[in-house]
């Protein structure tokens, strides 16, 4: 448990990081580091903390993204 929680910190982290160094939104930045750690989004989505999944909840409502939330489910993320 204590594992899972260290890899979604450090996901999370770089995730923040490269926003913050590269701009771009916060969706962009989960599919990069993605990219860079070869995993799948399923398994990235597993990875996203708490507060990064808000702010992903915040940026997809400012962009207007139509997001289909499957039902029973109350996030997207």
């Amino acid at each position: 448990m204590i594992f899972i929680e260290q890899e979604q910190e450090n996901f999370s982290k770089q995730v923040e990081k490269y926003v913050l160094h590269n701009g771009g939104t916060y969706l962009d930045a989960v599919i990069c580091i993605s990219e860079k750690m070869s995993i799948s989004p399923e398994m990235a989505g597993k990875l996203v903390t708490k507060p990064l999944k808000e702010k992903l909840q915040i940026e997809a409502t400012s962009l207007n993204y139509n997001i289909n939330v499957p039902k029973g489910q109350t996030s997207l993320f």
